[in-house]
């Protein structure tokens, strides 16, 4: 997994080493930056997770800087820490309006701060890695998830969903009647995989109509057939209009023998499973390893 990167403008050094030593301790890569102008074009390089943004620099101050990001269709979503020795309720307010985030004042607890950061970046990382369709947890949302289930060493299925010929309907019925479709086809993924997990689902939605779920090993095989069976009772309320040839396959592997370094054999294993559910050309799952 890739680390989460922040960038830390600030001029003063003992606090940018003091800051840059505690994030770095806890797996955060630090990008540090001297001055307001070098913060813009950090931001703009890296895509960081968060910056973490002195008030009074050189050349740009960090209110400006809050406000150019916050003013940018990019940049804007970019969460900001701002740090300041000006303790006053009318510069904590000046700092807010300007875009930040989030607002810390000098002399700080570096614990405190340290929870700060993984907080924001958390709440962050929640929206923007969500699926803007269906808001369920994006591609990077399931990379992340995935890996640190092969992380923990416990034994999962996972099931990758799509739906045969949906790019031949989406032509047909349009791009926003295709959007309600895939937002219903969503929630009977979630609502099905609800009742199969006693400890909560999981559910992303990699796009198009395509998902990926996760179940305990022993729910698995129950649960796409559910799925399947559930869509063919539903057809004519998910798809609406002339659904053609509209079939839901179901591609289905086990994380079983698989460790941290596992994600690419898991994929490789999801893969191989589609490809035989897709040549099959009908509603219907098909697990790995295939059967030949």
């Amino acid at each position: 997994m890739l680390l989460k990167k922040i960038v830390v403008a600030e001029d003063d050094d003992a606090i940018a080493h003091m800051v840059s030593m505690a994030l770095g301790d806890a797996g955060f890569l630090c990008l540090r930056a001297f001055d307001g102008e070098e913060a813009l074009r950090l931001v703009r390089a890296h895509d960081p997770d968060l910056l973490i943004l002195d008030v009074m620099m050189p050349r740009v101050d960090g209110l400006e800087v809050a406000r150019r990001l916050k003013a940018d269709v990019m940049w804007s979503r970019t969460p900001i820490l701002m740090l300041t020795a000006l303790a006053s309720v009318d510069n904590s307010v000046e700092g807010l309006d300007a875009g930040a985030d989030a607002y810390m004042t000098k002399p700080f607890d570096l614990r405190e701060f340290s929870a700060r950061v993984r907080a924001m970046i958390r709440a962050t990382r929640r929206e923007r890695d969500r699926n803007p369709t269906t808001d369920l947890p994006g591609s990077r949302a399931i990379d992340s998830h995935l890996e640190e289930l092969l992380k923990s060493g416990k034994t999962v299925a996972v099931l990758h969903i799509d739906v045969l010929q949906f790019d031949a309907y989406q032509d047909k019925i349009g791009f926003a009647r295709s959007e309600d479709a895939v937002r219903a086809l969503a929630r009977l993924v979630l609502d099905e995989a609800r009742q199969a997990s006693e400890g909560g689902a999981f559910v992303g939605h990699l796009g198009g109509s395509d998902f990926i779920a996760v179940a305990e090993p022993a729910a698995a095989q129950a649960l796409a057939t559910r799925l399947i069976a559930a869509s063919d009772a539903r057809r004519a309320e998910l798809f609406p209009g002339d659904s053609g040839d509209l079939a839901v396959v179901i591609a289905l592997a086990s994380t079983e023998g698989l460790d941290a370094k596992g994600f690419d054999e898991l994929g490789r294993r999801l893969g191989q499973a589609m490809r035989a559910a897709k040549d099959a050309g009908k509603a219907g799952c098909v697990a790995w390893p295939v059967a030949k």
